[in-house]
């Protein structure tokens, strides 16, 4: 093999070196992404788990609230 074929197949090497470099950074940064979108998806169950739950506490604060003040406007009534 002369010189001018050995720097042609060592070209090729390069390349196909990168070329797998390429197709591992590649699936590394498909398995980030898989990893943030499921990551993303959970939140935004929780996110809404918690608004739901927040809703529901703020009824029970409003139907306190409500029953308080029933409870001393009978007072101020009696007094």
């Amino acid at each position: 093999m002369n010189e001018f074929q050995q720097q042609i197949l060592q070209k090729i090497e390069q390349i196909a070196s990168k070329l797998q470099n390429y197709k591992i950074n590649n699936q590394e940064l498909k398995a980030k992404i898989e990893y943030l979108e499921r990551r993303e998806s959970k939140l935004v169950t929780e996110l809404e788990n918690n608004k739901l739950e927040l809703s529901e506490k703020s009824q029970l604060i409003d139907q306190a609230t409500n029953k308080i003040e029933e409870l001393l406007g009978s007072i101020d009534i009696d007094g």
